[in-house]
């Protein structure tokens, strides 16, 4: 079997078009979440900020000198975005976030 890669234009696109922009405006709003020189984004600077963060994690992993599986993120006001590479270098998939909170640990410390 023969699959072609989608290409990175239409990964966003479809992120873009399928995102839910507006449970995001409605979050922001009623935590009283703003960007500076924006106040409250609407849809339209939430879509422009996803498609920035977009193609930085897609040139980021591209960039990124691993010969195997990696991915790359870049963030900013709430918005998350991912790209993932397999081990020949080609983006094989993208992900966009709208992190309220989040918690990790990777149990390397001491007390």
């Amino acid at each position: 079997m023969n699959r072609e890669l989608v290409s990175e234009e239409s990964m966003i696109n479809d992120i873009l078009e399928n995102f839910d922009w507006e449970k995001c405006v409605k979050t922001m709003k009623a935590l009283d979440w703003t960007w500076a020189l924006v106040g409250f984004p609407q849809v339209h600077n939430l879509k422009e900020t996803a498609k920035h963060l977009l193609n930085s994690s897609i040139q980021g992993v591209k960039e990124k000198d691993i010969n195997f599986h990696s991915s790359y993120f870049s963030a900013t006001g709430g918005l998350k975005a991912t790209a993932w590479k397999n081990r020949f270098g080609q983006v094989v998939g993208i992900n966009l976030e709208f992190v309220i909170t989040d918690w990790e640990s990777d149990g390397d410390y001491y007390e």
